[in-house]
């Protein structure tokens, strides 16, 4: 499955459980689907970028950790909430 497919079926999953539980109600579920698949691309993107520049800025070989702290200190920068 692609990228874009996995999004796709992520975004379903997610607006079917809103209806179920009751959170939302969506007249035009299609219409609620490609607004979540929209939000769930850009934070992708967002995570994707952060990842790479905390990658350029750690050199080569980071552990997760390191990785993980650099992409935190990042969102800080951008006022971005991971």
């Amino acid at each position: 499955m692609s990228i874009p497919g996995q999004i796709e079926f992520l975004a379903r999953a997610i607006v079917n459980r809103l209806e179920d539980r009751g959170v939302v109600e969506f007249r035009d579920a299609e219409a609620g689907i490609r607004v979540v698949e929209h939000v769930l691309a850009e934070n992708f993107s967002l995570l994707e970028s952060l990842e790479q520049e905390a990658r350029a800025r750690l050199g080569k070989d980071p552990s997760e950790a390191q990785l993980m702290e650099e992409m935190r200190r990042l969102a800080v920068e951008r006022n971005t909430i991971l």
